[in-house]
C-alpha cells in the first residue's frame, strides 16, 4: 500500500493499492456512507447500426452502499450512488454505479470519521508491501512443502516428494537430487526471506547442502517443527524463529496474539474474557489491555463493535482486527468473534 495522504481530522485518505493484500485491507476500511473517488469504466451502446459498443473511462465519486473483496479473483468492487463524475455528459448524478479498485491506481476516500485502528491497518499494509516475500519451507526425508506468507493467508505453493525407497535415501545422489529440486523451487519464488523448518535431521543436512552452494541472494532462517505438510506450516506460524523474521507481518502477530489469549484462558487467571457482553464489561471497567475482534464479527456487527473498539482505545487499550480467514481467526470466531486480555481481574 502506498499512502499518499492521511488526514485524520477531515477523514481524508489518498492511497494506492500495490499488491492484492492491499485490496483486502481497503475492504475493511471503506464503509457504507463513505465517498470514494476513482476510475471506472462503462460500456456505451452503439448509436448507429453496425457500430460496436465502446468501453470508456469515467472518473466518479461514489457514495458507498457496499464493498466486497473477491479473494480468488483479487478484485475489490464498490457499489454506490454517483455524487460527481467526468465526463459530465456521460455521468448521471444519483444513478447506481460500480467501481473496481485496481492495483497501481490511486483512490481517494472521504470518511465522516477516520478511526485510529483504520489508520493503523493502512500503515501496517504500507510496511508489509516494502518487506518483500517470505517463503516457508517444511521438510523431512520424504517431502517438502512450500507456502508464501501473505497478509490474509498462507498461500500454499507446492509439494516435492523425495521418492526415497527404503535405504535408498542414504544414497548421496538421491539426496542431492531431492535437495536440488527444493533449492530450485526456492529460487523460483524470488522470496527475500526463506524460513526452513522440519523435524529430524533433514533440515540440517539441507542447511549444509546450501552452505556448499555458496552465497544465495536471500535471507535464510532455520527452525524446528514436529510435523511437515500443512500441519507443519501452521506450526511454523507459531514458532519464535518466524516472529523474528517477520515481526511486522500481520498474520504472525494475529496468530501469536490469539495463542496468548488461549494460553491465559487455559491458566484460568481471570485475565482473559470472550463474548461480547463479558468483553464489554471489561472495556467499561478500563481493564482491557488487548482487544481482539474478528473482522467477520465486525462486518456483521459494525455499529456495536466499533463503539466498543473506540471505547477501548480511549481507555488506553490496544485494538486488533483479526482476520477470520486463517486458523487463529477461526478460533476467535468460534468463541464469539471478540475477546480480550486484561490488565487485572474484574470479578
Amino acid at each position: 500500500m502506498r499512502i499518499l495522504k492521511i488526514d485524520g481530522k477531515t477523514g481524508f485518505l489518498h492511497v494506492m493499492p500495490e499488491v492484492t493484500d492491499d485490496l483486502w485491507h481497503l475492504e475493511r476500511v471503506i464503509e457504507k456512507g463513505d465517498l470514494v473517488s476513482g476510475q471506472t469504466d462503462r460500456k456505451i451502446k452503439a448509436r448507429e447500426e453496425g457500430e460496436k459498443p465502446k468501453r470508456i473511462k469515467l472518473f466518479v465519486k461514489l457514495n458507498v452502499e457496499s464493498v466486497e473483496f473477491h479473494r480468488f479473483s483479487g478484485n475489490l468492487r464498490i457499489e454506490g450512488i454517483i455524487e460527481e463524475g467526468k465526463p459530465a455528459d456521460l455521468v448521471e448524478r444519483g444513478a447506481h454505479q460500480s467501481m473496481d479498485l485496481e492495483l497501481g491506481h490511486a483512490v481517494k476516500i472521504e470518511k465522516k470519521q477516520l478511526k485510529k485502528f483504520q489508520i493503523e491497518r493502512l500503515r501496517k499494509a504500507a510496511e508489509a508491501t516494502t518487506q518483500g516475500k517470505v517463503l516457508l519451507v517444511v521438510l523431512d526425508d520424504e517431502q517438502a512443502s512450500f507456502a508464501l506468507l501473505k497478509q490474509f493467508e498462507l498461500e500454499e505453493q507446492a509439494n516435492i516428494a523425495s521418492h526415497k525407497s527404503g535405504k535408498q535415501f542414504d544414497s548421496e545422489s538421491v539426496e542431492n537430487k531431492y535437495f536440488s529440486e527444493i533449492l530450485e523451487k526456492i529460487k523460483e519464488s524470488k522470496a527475500k526471506h526463506v524460513v526452513i523448518a522440519g523435524p529430524g535431521f533433514t533440515k540440517n543436512k539441507f542447511e549444509n547442502f546450501l552452505k556448499e552452494k555458496g552465497r544465495l541472494d536471500m535471507q535464510l532462517f532455520f527452525a524446528a517443527t514436529n510435523s511437515v505438510g500443512k500441519t507443519g506450516l501452521q506450526e511454523l506460524l507459531k514458532a519464535e524463529a518466524l516472529s523474528k523474521v517477520v515481526q511486522d507481518m500481520q498474520l504472525v502477530k494475529e496468530t501469536k496474539l490469539v495463542e496468548s489469549f488461549l494460553a491465559e484462558l487455559g491458566r484460568d487467571t481471570g485475565l482473559a474474557e470472550y463474548g461480547f457482553e463479558q468483553v464489554q464489561k471489561a472495556v467499561e471497567a478500563g481493564a482491557v489491555k488487548q482487544l481482539m475482534v474478528a473482522d467477520k464479527f465486525l462486518l456483521l456487527n459494525r455499529e456495536k463493535a466499533e463503539k466498543l473498539m473506540e471505547q477501548a482505545e480511549k481507555m488506553k487499550g490496544e485494538v486488533h482486527l483479526i482476520n477470520a480467514e486463517h486458523e487463529a481467526g477461526e478460533k476467535l470466531l468460534n468463541m464469539g468473534g471478540i475477546a480480550a486480555l486484561l490488565r487485572y481481574r474484574i470479578h
